[in-house]
């Protein structure tokens, strides 16, 4: 039941701003799709797609009501007008190209869809981006050691930022926001410092992932992330949170 939810941080916002009663709903970057789960409580139809065939395998395991597929989100395996509504969090700022991944989620959403999305946002919490500063260049280091060699280059990638204007331009006349929030700052960036640097020393000591130990540190830095990020510091916030809709006028392109 919808009352049981229990709702902090992003999960909050994202579930307040979900319409109710909508057809389908896509996730692209879904990862263990605890998001995708609860925002399709106002969905009839759940699809979640993720690069990372592990985290599906465990997705499919928690939340077998959900459809899912393996793929970069470059080239949706979707067909033309498929979706209500799409959402993608933290995934803008790592695609190869900006331009053909909008125009694909263009493409599959239904005339007068919605997206919602989520990305670092630009300004000062460029300059304390953890990911960036701090732990992208140790893990880059760490395997050319020959440590961690089973890890995706994915994550050894620099992620980039974005501004409101930044987003108006990309989206050009396809996508129209209606909706814009800013939240948390350094609270955020100082969890993950500590989130990441025991996350590492427990994979280099060989701890195993079951460990109990790992789940209780996500559900720590869980806490403070949804704590912080329900405060906004306007646009020198951490995170930029976006509500579109897709233009009615199908001719529009990129």
């Amino acid at each position: 039941m919808l009352e049981q939810v229990k709702l902090k941080g992003k999960s909050k916002l994202f579930f307040n701003w979900m319409p109710e009663n909508k057809d389908s709903l896509l996730d692209i970057g879904c990862a263990y799709s605890f998001m995708l789960n609860l925002l399709g409580k106002k969905s009839k139809k759940q699809f979640g797609l993720d690069f990372d065939l592990e985290k599906i395998n465990e997705a499919k395991y928690r939340f077998s009501h959900i459809c899912y597929v393996g793929g970069s989100g470059q080239e949706l395996p979707y067909k033309d007008n498929s979706f209500d509504i799409i959402t993608f969090f933290e995934v803008l700022e790592h695609v190869d190209n900006e331009k053909f991944f909008l125009e694909e989620i263009y493409r599959v959403l239904k005339p007068s869809g919605i997206i919602m999305l989520s990305v670092p946002n630009k300004g000062i919490a460029e300059f304390i981006d953890i990911d960036n500063v701090v732990f992208t260049p140790i893990l880059w280091f760490f395997k050319k050691l020959g440590l961690f060699k089973d890890i995706n280059n994915y994550y050894l990638r620099y992620h980039r930022h974005y501004s409101l204007y930044d987003l108006k331009n990309m989206f050009k006349d396809n996508f129209r926001i209606e909706k814009v929030y800013y939240g948390g700052l350094f609270l955020n960036q100082i969890g993950f410092l500590i989130y990441k640097t025991i996350y590492v020393f427990l994979l280099l000591f060989k701890v195993s992932k079951d460990n109990k130990i790992f789940k209780k540190l996500a559900y720590l830095m869980d806490e403070i992330t949804s704590w912080d990020f329900d405060h906004s510091f306007g646009k020198i916030s951490d995170k930029l949170c976006i509500y579109a809709k897709k233009y009615k006028n199908e001719n529009i392109t990129y």
